[in-house]
C-alpha cells in the first residue's frame, strides 16, 4: 500500500485544492506544490499599526488590487479621522498625492529608492499582500520542515536578493524572508481568510530595526470585481 501511495504522489503537483495527507509526509519530503491566486480582482478594508519608539500610529486603508497589474490605495489616519491620501501602482511605477498633506509624488521604484534606501520593486508589494511569491513561478519546489510543520522554498532574485517563504499544512502562506546586502526584511502570515485564502493579518520586520514593527489587519475582503481605480495628481 506504501509503495503504492509513494508511485502514484511522487510525482504529482499538489495544491490547497489537491492536497497530500499529513501522516503520509515525514521530514525532508519534497514536492512541487502549486498555489494559485484565483481572484483577478480584489478589494480589501484594512488597518495597519506601525509601532516605532517614539510611539504608534494607526492608518485606515482601503485596497483595490488587480492582479499582476494594479494597486489601489486610499489611506486615511484614524487619530484625525480624515483621508490622508491615495496612491497608485501600475506596473513599476507609483504616485501619490494628498491634498491635506499638501503633497503630490510619481516616479519608479529606482526614483523611491533614492529617497528612502529602500530598492523594492512596486509589483512585489501586489504579491506580498496576496500572500504570493514573488518573482517565482506559482509552482515551485518545496521541502517539508517538521520543526516548523511547513513547506519552505527558497530561490534567488535579481540585484542578489534571496527569498525564503513556508506554507502551511493549508498550503497558504505562513512566513517569508526577503534578504540583500542591505537588509533582511520578516513577514509573518499570522491570519488566513478561509474563503479566499488570502491574508487576514501580516506582521512586517527588519532585522536591521527590530524595534520596528508594523501590523497589516485585513477586516474585510471582497472579490467581486472589477472595481474603480479613481487617480488624478
Amino acid at each position: 500500500m506504501g509503495a503504492t501511495f509513494l508511485l502514484s504522489n511522487c510525482g504529482r503537483i499538489i495544491s490547497p485544492d489537491n492536497p497530500i495527507r499529513r501522516e503520509k509526509i515525514g521530514e525532508g519530503t519534497s514536492r512541487k506544490i502549486m498555489v494559485e491566486d484565483k481572484f483577478s480582482w480584489t478589494q480589501a478594508f484594512t488597518k495597519i499599526s506601525a509601532h516605532t519608539p517614539d510611539g504608534e500610529q494607526q492608518f485606515r486603508v482601503q485596497i483595490r488590487s488587480k492582479q499582476d497589474s494594479i494597486l489601489w490605495a486610499a489611506i486615511s489616519d484614524d487619530m484625525i479621522g480624515l483621508r490622508v491620501g491615495k496612491a497608485i501602482v501600475i506596473g513599476d511605477s507609483a504616485a501619490f498625492t494628498s491634498t491635506l498633506l499638501g503633497m503630490e509624488w510619481t516616479g519608479s521604484a529606482a526614483d523611491l529608492a533614492t529617497i528612502t534606501g529602500i530598492d523594492v520593486p512596486f509589483e512585489y508589494l501586489n504579491k506580498l499582500l496576496r500572500g504570493q511569491l514573488i518573482g517565482a513561478e506559482p509552482t515551485m519546489r518545496y521541502r517539508f520542515k517538521n520543526a516548523s510543520d511547513t513547506w519552505v522554498t527558497k530561490y534567488s532574485l535579481s540585484l542578489g536578493r534571496k527569498v525564503t517563504a513556508s506554507l502551511d499544512q493549508n498550503l497558504r502562506m505562513r512566513h517569508m524572508t526577503i534578504e540583500d546586502k542591505n537588509e533582511i526584511v520578516n513577514i509573518d502570515y499570522t491570519k488566513v481568510d478561509v474563503r479566499t485564502g488570502y491574508p487576514a493579518e501580516m506582521v512586517v520586520t527588519l532585522q536591521s530595526k527590530p524595534e520596528y514593527r508594523v501590523l497589516i489587519e485585513i477586516t474585510e475582503i471582497r472579490t467581486e470585481g472589477p472595481y474603480n481605480t479613481p487617480f488624478s495628481l
